[in-house]
């Protein structure tokens, strides 16, 4: 690394294994120790929590004020950022909103954090009372802020950068940047600095299946076998159908594990760690989910039901290929949903080949996927 970091961070840094940077992170880490105001438009899985966590750590001052918060959109996302700070530091503490205020207030009284993580409403409820000070912020960030500046969240995110001095800097990351956001964004803050890192993240190729509503079921397994894949993740759009999906997978030799809206913290968290650490293995789940999954070695994601966007697209994807590992994507479309797949590849901007299957099963391609981010 060519920055000022300190060195007992850099041998921490390669003690956990961080080698070389990544191009979003060669491209933040400067701003960030400058202080700069930065958006950040980074693919999902191509290394920006690094990319912000390497600053933060370097600008640590053990002197038991607020020094950063990072606000994020969901209780996965937020407990996985602040594990990774957590291989560095211990001054830091997640502030998730269905955990309550009170035993929030003893860990902040405890801990004395200088890193805060949190959902915005409860991170807002906490500024209110007097609980968190910002006069000694030095960097505000938001991580996949297309979905933090979403509307049920836009009035708490606007209320704590009002709240912040006009000088504490902002970094705001997402896969996807709106207008919107842009016009929110600089309403609180000026000379902004714009970075595109829209670059290969893993060799990724996507692909399409044309299958009877009734058989979806019967030809996913069919793409499983075909694509030898080892560990995927089924995406499907309501959590009533996950129990459904879970029975039928029941019958095969895999591992299935579910994740959906209705179970609460502490068992979203020992599936996915169950998860992590199996090697044959199927997570069914729907789109609350489909940021802030962080596995690693996941070789397959399903479109079991399609997404209604491309943005939804786009994250749901990229659960795999994370670390510039070789990953597939398949969609499974129903007659009835042609329409709907046409307007999500135009939306998603990505080349999407297609499947086939034969006769005894096996799959074929009629035309090939390619790696969309070398186009």
């Amino acid at each position: 690394m060519e920055f000022d970091i300190k060195k007992s961070l850099l041998d921490q840094l390669e003690k956990q294994g961080y080698g070389k940077l990544l191009d979003v992170q060669e491209k933040v880490i400067p701003y960030m120790l400058d202080k700069e105001n930065i958006v950040v438009e980074a693919p999902t899985g191509s290394g920006k929590t690094l990319a912000y966590a390497i600053p933060i750590l370097n600008m640590l001052t053990d002197d038991k004020n607020v020094k950063f918060i990072i606000m994020v959109p969901t209780k996965e996302l937020g407990a996985q950022i602040t594990n990774e700070f957590k291989k560095f530091t211990d001054k830091v503490l997640f502030l998730p909103d269905q955990v309550g205020k009170e035993r929030q207030l003893d860990s902040l009284k405890k801990i004395r954090p200088e890193i805060l993580v949190g959902m915005p409403n409860r991170l807002f409820e906490l500024i209110v009372l007097g609980k968190i000070k910002l006069n000694h912020l030095e960097y505000l960030i938001i991580d996949e802020g297309d979905k933090v500046l979403k509307r049920e969240n836009q009035q708490y995110v606007e209320e704590i950068l009002k709240s912040s001095l006009k000088t504490t800097p902002l970094a705001f990351f997402s896969a996807t940047f709106r207008p919107i956001d842009q016009e929110t964004i600089n309403q609180y803050r000026k000379d902004i600095v714009y970075i595109d890192s829209k670059v290969i993240v893993g060799d990724v190729k996507h692909y399409y299946l044309m299958s009877d509503e009734k058989r979806k079921i019967e030809n996913m397994f069919k793409v499983l076998k075909g694509l030898d894949a080892k560990k995927s993740i089924i995406f499907i759009n309501r959590s009533v159908g996950v129990e459904g999906l879970v029975a039928r997978f029941n019958q095969q030799t895999r591992e299935v594990f579910k994740l959906h809206t209705d179970m609460d913290m502490q068992q979203r968290k020992t599936v996915l760690e169950r998860f992590r650490k199996s090697s044959y293995s199927i997570l069914i789940t729907t789109d609350v989910f489909s940021r802030g999954l962080d596995i690693p070695d996941t070789d397959c994601v399903i479109h079991y039901d399609l997404p209604k966007t491309g943005n939804i697209y786009i994250h749901r994807s990229g659960r795999t290929g994370r670390g510039f590992r070789k990953g597939s994507v398949v969609s499974l479309v129903a007659e009835g949903e042609k329409q709907l797949f046409y307007d999500v590849r135009s939306m998603s901007r990505l080349h999407i080949g297609q499947i086939g299957l034969r006769k005894d099963g096996s799959i074929f391609f009629m035309t090939k996927g390619v790696n969309n981010s070398q186009k």
